[in-house]
């Protein structure tokens, strides 16, 4: 089967949550037998996924980095090259299909973020969206998405049938053994670690109750004084709470890193005590697994996707409380014996989740499309 899989909105460095996404599945996908995977990438992409995973790859004559060139290319070319290369259906796992396909075509929508919390993103993203995605889900042969939390969100915002839509989950980012993390010793030097960290990766979107996290580890350090530290990879603190740590005493206990290298991620997820998720949103949630992976105890949120992903290796707190967040903290905090279960838990939970599940899963989904075709 040959499949065109549509990769233009692909832009290294800058989508990390579905260049995840888009990696492990084809990595599993191209592997799989009578599967002939052909990549329409971009120019900031084609070397990337022709190189690092081998796949496949037709470069459209467009830059990554150019959205408005890449929208029209997605939209109104991508379609006929599908049909040039004879291919048997069209996969396009960024949200959005060609308006014309005319042939099989299977989109993964990740989450209906652009109708739940459209502040997440830009503008003229969430206009786009606002307008495209009711077509998309009309013109998509079938739709896949990552938990059952995002398809009833996507059924609710679109108003379709929930029999189109097929859940299939990510697979875990499992630590590769072969990897070198940073040396820890120098990643503390650099950030002033010092004691038991807690650890958060997220970026600075309200969503993401970063802020609320913040004041939770302070309840917990009034009721657990110690040399624990929150390490927040990805984030940098905006001026009220850079206030709100000064007026506490708190300001070298709180770490922002921004930006960090997958090596030094690695550390601080192999070194770190507690992992926190404390999102109010998510529509999969690929950081506890990693968390689950390098053998953190869990402590997340109680809603969205995340109890159906994290399973019983997660202690759940009330996101909207700073006092319920304080007390799962502190009880980890406290309790050697609840980590280390929640650590076994974890790698239990982790056995629901793998990449080549996920790219049988999809496969067949795209088989079906064909042949319902």
């Amino acid at each position: 089967m040959k499949i065109l899989v549509d990769l233009l909105f692909v832009v290294p460095g800058r989508n990390r949550g579905t260049q995840t996404y888009v990696e492990g599945l084809l990595a599993e996908m191209s592997k799989l037998p009578e599967t002939n995977l052909i990549c329409l990438t971009n120019g900031s992409n084609h070397r990337h996924f022709r190189d690092k995973l081998g796949l496949s790859c037709l470069r459209a004559p467009i830059h990554g980095r150019n959205r408005s060139t890449r929208l029209l290319y997605e939209l109104f070319i991508a379609g006929s090259v599908a049909r040039r290369v004879d291919a048997d259906a069209l996969f396009c796992p960024g949200y959005l299909v060609p308006i014309a396909p005319n042939l099989p075509t299977v989109v993964v929508i990740h989450d209906a973020n652009f109708h739940d919390i459209p502040a997440s993103m830009a503008a003229v993203v969430r206009l786009a969206q606002r307008l495209l995605m009711p077509r998309v889900a009309r013109l998509a042969s079938r739709i896949v998405t990552v938990s059952q939390f995002s398809k009833e969100r996507i059924v609710d915002a679109l108003r379709i049938s929930a029999q189109k839509i097929d859940v299939i989950h990510e697979g875990p980012l499992l630590a590769d053994e072969q990897a070198r993390p940073h040396d820890w010793p120098d990643l503390q030097r650099k950030y002033g670690i010092r004691g038991s960290c807690f650890l958060s990766i997220s970026s600075g979107l309200p969503h993401k109750n970063i802020e609320r996290l913040v004041r939770g580890f302070i309840e917990m350090k009034k009721r657990r004084p110690g040399d624990q530290q929150l390490a927040l990879l990805g984030h940098r603190l905006n001026a009220e709470t850079e206030a709100l740590l000064l007026r506490e005493g708190c300001r070298d206990d709180v770490i922002a890193t921004g930006f960090v290298t997958d090596a030094e991620k690695l550390a601080f997820l192999r070194n770190s005590l507690i992992y926190c998720f404390p999102s109010l949103y998510e529509g999969f949630g690929l950081p506890a697994l990693e968390a689950q992976s390098c053998g953190l105890p869990l402590a997340a949120s109680k809603c969205a996707s995340l109890p159906e992903i994290c399973g019983d290796g997660a202690a759940y707190f009330d996101p909207l409380s700073v006092n319920s967040i304080a007390a799962t903290l502190v009880q980890l905090y406290d309790d050697p014996a609840s980590r280390e279960l929640l650590i076994r838990r974890g790698y239990e939970n982790l056995s629901r989740f793998s990449w080549r599940k996920a790219a049988i899963a999809t496969r067949r989904v795209i088989a079906e499309a064909a042949q319902e075709h």
